[in-house]
């Protein structure tokens, strides 16, 4: 854990040492040209820090300012997840360098574009008043030498960063005592499927569950004084609420465990899983914003759901859902209980593909429910 903060340090002070030493931006027709030096604990890392660095050099202006209006932080790092596509080609300035502390340095210069973010922000705002702020759910089972706790830590830190990053969250304090009970049997039992009821119910389009534990290890004396250790791991799973699949899976260093040293053992228990919880609520919180990132900008998979239609009909329903543009493939549906089941890969959010479903196939299609992956409605007609 003092490796990874030490590097940590490092980073930033390489960062702030580059930062003033590189040229300003250079602005014509809508690009601006900008150096920066980005920093990591790999050449890749570095490459990637750089990138996101450029756009906020490039953009700084435009970007701070908005840093009154609401929701910036949400979309200000979505825009920032998104950095590669506002570079109209960059190259690397001299050579990458390695320290001895193990942190990787790169300097690039790179073309932005400014009316590429302008017109992003724009798209991400609008989206985000028409859907609201995505919500979550977050449930984590934490357990010290194998007894559970109340309070996660992990849990928490998850949940804290979430909310300083724009992300709405179910508030527990309203949900009714079943709830609350279906949640304790769900961590009691591990099935996250009850975990996703609730979700569903309290509209969140994300759950995040996982485990977390703290185990003593051996105790030490230090300067005399007798402590105990204990060091802690994590595994929390990111689902789609609705339709249960598992966007991302994040740990903690297994290599390097977080650690707790302290007098009383329940402190240094909890003091492992304070580290813990930082490095993993870090990865849930980037993988979120990627995936919201992605989601906004449309494509990948939709489920499109349609009841009452015929085993002969479905074949029809492929070749229609074929022609509309932007959908790029439709796998065979699964036919069950006079339901159909299409997964089509698509260039388009669930919401602009049921537009386009109402517009094109609407005496053939009665749309029902549109959630953030999954289409619903019933078959009405050839």
């Amino acid at each position: 854990m003092l490796r990874r903060v030490m590097i940590a340090a490092v980073v930033l002070m390489v960062a702030a040492s580059a930062w003033a030493q590189e040229k300003q931006p250079i602005e014509s027709d809508g690009m601006v040209t900008v150096e920066v030096t980005g920093a990591g604990t790999s050449k890749e890392d570095a490459i990637k820090d750089a990138k996101r660095k450029a756009v906020e050099k490039g953009a700084g202006t435009f970007i701070y300012s908005h840093s009154k209006t609401e929701d910036f932080v949400l979309v200000k790092d979505t825009i920032l997840t998104r950095a590669a596509g506002f570079l109209h080609g960059y190259k690397e300035i001299g050579k990458a360098k390695e320290s001895a502390d193990g942190v990787w340095e790169v300097k690039i210069s790179a073309d932005v574009s400014i009316q590429g973010v302008k017109d992003t922000w724009a798209v991400v705002q609008n989206l985000l008043k028409d859907m609201g702020r995505p919500k979550l759910l977050v449930v984590v089972k934490e357990r010290v030498d194998g007894k559970a706790v109340e309070m996660s830590t992990v849990q928490t830190k998850i949940e804290g960063i979430l909310k300083e990053s724009g992300f709405a969250l179910v508030d527990k304090d309203q949900l009714k005592e079943i709830d609350k009970k279906d949640l304790q049997a769900a961590l009691a039992e591990d099935k996250p499927d009850k975990v996703q009821a609730i979700a569903k119910r309290f509209g969140a389009q994300v759950f995040i569950y996982g485990t977390a534990d703290a185990q003593r290890g051996n105790d030490k004396e230090i300067g005399g004084v007798d402590v105990a250790t204990y060091e802690a791991q994590s595994n929390v799973k990111v689902f789609k609420s609705d339709t249960a699949e598992i966007e991302t899976s994040v740990t903690g260093d297994t290599d390097n465990p977080a650690r707790g040293v302290q007098q009383v053992p329940l402190s240094a228990a909890k003091q492992a899983l304070a580290a813990e919880a930082g490095v993993v609520a870090a990865k849930v919180q980037d993988k979120l914003i990627e995936n919201w990132a992605q989601y906004l900008q449309g494509g990948g998979e939709v489920q499109l759901h349609v009841d009452n239609i015929k085993f002969g009909q479905v074949k029809k329903l492929k070749a229609e859902l074929a022609k509309i543009k932007g959908v790029n493939e439709v796998n065979p549906p699964d036919f069950h209980n006079n339901t159909a089941e299409c997964t089509l890969q698509t260039t388009m959010t669930a919401k602009d593909l049921a537009e386009k479903l109402d517009a094109t196939m609407g005496k053939m299609l009665e749309i029902s429910d549109v959630t953030q992956s999954v289409i619903k409605a019933k078959f009405v007609g050839e």
